[in-house]
């Protein structure tokens, strides 16, 4: 068994996990619990824009859990899986980051000479590994929520990621090589454009999170709030004020403690109103 730090013993506090040897079993309890704790959202960039004058940097592990317990920060898909690898490592699995479509952060976890797709950045229902290499007909659903890892080149180890909601394919096609191990410095360059002023997660005001004790994901886009239930049962508020933005992430997602009204106030300098009716 592998030495714990303090700082992976703090992260599985957040996830209310314990140290365990790795295993399916174990990865799946930390896929489940990560995107039931963490949010998705780009509060935390917009502020990280603003306070450290466009500087482009990944929080440490440390720093990451320590802005959850402060602030309920979670993060896009660089910030959540590049520390869920950095927690994965800790506790003794065998990993490494893919990159996805140029842009996109996955995660490859070998257990016992199978590799399985990890995920908790992407606001998908990865609840658990995915076994892209033994699975052809693999999915992971979540109402009418369906993300699938699909094989192009199966012999060259060369697969895709297709999302489709309500049967309509949601985002880009991603294509990767399984076996092309990536780090976190090969993604800097498509970091550093992540934080340009036109980048989709500097235009808009976002944050998800699932609850499956619920049946349930939330979701806040500008000033929409959606419920989606694994039912495949969706609804849909307007909201008219920062109060309300403020009262549903209290009281719906049960994240006191983001500083909404900073976000907003960056988005203001960027020219954004998220009370503008854009979303659809």
């Amino acid at each position: 068994m592998v030495n714990i730090s303090d700082s992976i013993t703090n992260y599985l506090n957040c996830l209310n996990l314990r140290s365990e040897k790795p295993s399916y079993r174990y990865l799946e309890q930390i896929c489940h619990a990560h995107l039931n704790t963490f949010p998705f959202e780009n509060i935390s960039k917009l502020l990280s824009f603003s306070n450290h004058n466009r500087n482009v940097e990944l929080p440490s592990l440390e720093l990451f859990v320590q802005n959850f317990k402060e602030h309920n920060y979670g993060g896009t898909c660089y910030t959540l899986n590049a520390n869920l690898m950095t927690l994965l490592k800790g506790l003794g699995f065998e990993c490494y980051h893919v990159m996805l479509g140029k842009e996109h952060m996955g995660i490859i976890v070998n257990i016992d000479e199978e590799r399985f797709y990890v995920d908790c950045g992407a606001t998908a229902p990865f609840f658990k590994p995915v076994r892209f290499e033994s699975d052809f007909e693999n999915i992971s659903p979540f109402g009418t929520d369906k993300v699938y890892i699909l094989p192009e080149e199966p012999q060259r180890k060369r697969y895709k990621y297709v999302r489709y909601i309500n049967g309509k394919q949601s985002g880009k096609t991603w294509h990767f090589h399984s076996r092309m191990e990536a780090n976190v410095r090969d993604f800097d360059e498509v970091i550093e454009r992540s934080y340009k002023p036109t980048a989709p997660f500097m235009t808009i005001l976002r944050c998800q999170l699932y609850q499956t004790g619920k049946q349930r994901s939330v979701s806040l886009v500008n000033n929409k709030f959606g419920i989606r239930y694994s039912s495949g049962e969706t609804k849909v508020k307007v909201l008219s004020s920062l109060e309300e933005i403020q009262e549903i992430l209290s009281e719906e997602f049960r994240l006191l403690k983001l500083p909404i009204t900073k976000a907003i106030e960056v988005l203001k300098t960027l020219n954004v109103d998220i009370f503008e009716d854009k979303i659809k």
